[in-house]
């Protein structure tokens, strides 16, 4: 009976070696935000947390020394250096060229596609009457060249100053050298709360939008990432998490917008 339990627990012993020494761990490598005064996107982390745990892999999290925007992360993904996962809204055919492979899980499910414009509360009065994109289109919209609105906002004949920092962009449309800051659905009310000093509010009658779904994006020389998150996002929407955390982060996002009753100007992307 003794050497039963013996041989019992030395296999115990072998299995729990084994399962430890094969438990995998990985380093995700994300671009530190070139914006400081952007919220952090807790709702981005929690879903990664939660993925990773659901296949039981270890997650550690690295930020790049320098800040970086949304161009430079692009360009280290393609280069798989300093940045080896992003969240990214991109056409197909482009991220092919750039060898990047994605989840299939839209992240923010479509919510981000909805803009919203920020503007001086003085100013509202000049908003009032827009009623095609015709009118609005002479109205110096803010944001910066090497975001992807910029370009969504200029293909389709909006006037677009895109030269200027985020902080720079607040000031510029304070001082009334811009006009309107187009922000996403998700992000807008927090950020003019997150700016008190300035008196913005949300323009109530307009709303953009267009086709822009965020996926996680990484070099296809580390598929086994996307793989991961992959099953991991599954996991997580067959037993309801998913939805639940999406739920939790922006079940009062459309709170007080309004977003069924304005008038919606539709973008090609």
């Amino acid at each position: 009976m003794k050497l039963i339990i013996l041989c019992c627990s030395l296999i115990l012993m072998a299995v729990s070696f084994f399962a430890s020494s094969t438990e995998q761990t990985i380093t995700l490598k994300l671009g530190k935000p070139s914006t400081q005064d952007i919220p952090k996107n807790h709702y981005i982390l929690t879903l990664l947390e939660k993925s990773f745990a659901k296949v039981n892999v270890k997650l550690n999290i690295a930020y790049s020394l320098e800040p970086m925007n949304t161009k430079r992360i692009l360009e280290e993904l393609t280069r798989n250096d300093d940045v080896n996962l992003a969240w990214l809204t991109l056409p197909n055919s482009f991220a092919e060229q750039r060898y990047l492979i994605r989840t299939s899980y839209p992240i923010y499910n479509g919510l981000h596609s909805k803009r919203l414009l920020m503007v001086k509360q003085s100013r509202l009065g000049e908003f009032s009457d827009i009623k095609t994109l015709e009118q609005l289109k002479p109205f110096i919209a803010l944001q910066k060249q090497s975001w992807s609105d910029y370009y969504v906002l200029k293909n389709n004949g909006l006037t677009v100053n895109g030269d200027l920092s985020y902080e720079s962009m607040l000031k510029a449309l304070d001082e009334g050298l811009g006009d309107y800051f187009p922000r996403s659905v998700t992000a807008i009310k927090a950020e003019i709360r997150k700016h008190p000093q300035y008196n913005f509010v949300i323009e109530p009658h307009i709303m953009l939008q267009y086709d822009n779904y965020y996926y996680f994006y990484a070099n296809e020389n580390n598929k086994a990432i996307i793989e991961l998150l992959e099953q991991g996002l599954t996991k997580l929407a067959d037993s309801g998490e998913l939805n639940a955390l999406y739920e939790h982060y922006y079940r009062d996002v459309e709170d007080g917008l309004n977003l069924n009753n304005r008038r919606v100007f539709n973008l090609k992307n």
